[in-house]
């Protein structure tokens, strides 16, 4: 079902449930849950998930509970789209790795089969078929001899898992552990400044936290960062510069975030990437998993636009003999006038306007 059709239902949906039409209503609710296919720009789109995420408090248990199924099977359905998503990125990460490996050894067959020579004797340095294979082929070579292989340039880059980050690390390393505090400055080829002084410094900080790298390399990088910082401020330290370092740096710090950390020192993240990464590129998986949970159960709980509504039990309705009202004002006639107030059942909307200063007179009569 395409946006336009589900749109249109929501539309029926709304005006059946408005007109307390519950047998319409259970028929749509039906005709949707079994042929809508949801991801979230249809949800979104056709505003779905709101309108059926209301109807889950209906007074009508069978709308109510048909409601809850719905908005369950659909949030499961997104959530597995999504895993389905990161599991296909990851096949297509291995795809490309055995690609390029395929191609590395194509490239190493086809190669040593031209040559008499290579057939006959093992590829060698003093072998002209040796001397003429490039030196990306050698490692192919040797490993088809039987000895062990280094990773192929060919293949993508195998990254270690947080080989710098000492996770048994208790206290924190920081420029001062590091004895560097006075000597260690910001880059001084656009001019010097004890602000970015000291800017460089926390950086240095929340890269060598619990890092094991050498002192060069993370000096290194923390100037990097702090350079690519100001050079996009227009080489000023203005609030804007203070606002995106002490950004950097929480993110850097966060405990939680340890691979963040170890990709940078080990240069996978280019230090100009860095000052351009937003809060939300350098939070940690746990925080993105949090965050797409969170956007996944705002789709079914978020509240349509409309008029901001209260809710009372000062009145009665005559048809449905309920006290949960809703109510909101609006100005309607002129400035010196006062509000009028509208007034809504739990069932139906009822045509009652009440000016405000009538519905306090009535509310202190009441209580009397």
């Amino acid at each position: 079902m395409d946006a336009v059709t589900l749109t249109s239902l929501v539309k029926e949906l709304n005006a059946a449930n408005a007109a307390n039409k519950t047998d319409d209503v259970v028929r749509l609710l039906k005709k949707m849950k079994t042929e809508v296919e949801p991801s979230e720009d249809l949800l979104r789109s056709s505003k779905a998930g709101v309108a059926i995420g209301k109807l889950r408090s209906s007074s009508t248990s069978s709308v109510a509970s048909l409601a809850k199924e719905i908005v369950k099977s659909w949030r499961d359905v997104i959530e597995e789209n999504k895993k389905k998503r990161k599991r296909d990125g990851g096949d297509d990460k291995d795809r490309k790795a055995d690609g390029g490996a395929k191609r590395v050894k194509a490239e190493a067959g086809s190669s040593t089969a031209g040559s008499p020579a290579a057939a006959s004797t093992p590829p060698s340095a003093s072998t002209p078929t040796a001397d003429g294979v490039k030196s990306e082929v050698k490692p192919t070579t040797t490993a088809a001899a039987g000895s062990s292989s280094s990773p192929k340039p060919d293949s993508p880059k195998q990254r270690p898992t947080l080989s710098t980050i000492d996770s048994s690390r208790t206290v924190p390393r920081t420029a001062k552990s590091d004895g560097i505090t006075n000597s260690f400055k910001a880059d001084t080829s656009d001019g010097v400044d004890p602000v970015r002084d000291k800017c460089v410094v926390m950086i240095y900080d929340a890269l060598a936290l619990d890092s094991t790298a050498q002192t060069k390399i993370i000096q290194e990088r923390a100037r990097g960062i702090e350079k690519a910082i100001y050079k996009s401020f227009n080489y000023s330290t203005n609030n804007d510069y203070r606002a995106k370092i002490r950004s950097i740096y929480l993110n850097l710090k966060d405990k939680g975030n340890p691979a963040l950390r170890n990709e940078i020192v080990l240069g996978y993240i280019d230090t100009e990437a860095v000052a351009k990464m937003s809060k939300e590129e350098m939070a940690s998986e746990s925080v993105r998993s949090l965050n797409e949970k969170l956007a996944s159960d705002n789709l079914f709980k978020a509240k349509a636009v409309g008029e901001t509504q209260a809710e009372t039990d000062a009145f009665k309705c005559g048809r449905c003999q309920q006290r949960k009202c809703t109510y909101y004002q609006m100005q309607t006639r002129s400035a010196d006038e006062p509000m009028t107030v509208s007034l809504t059942t739990a069932m139906h909307r009822l045509p009652l306007l009440f000016s405000l200063s009538h519905l306090i007179t009535k509310r202190r009569l009441g209580s009397r």
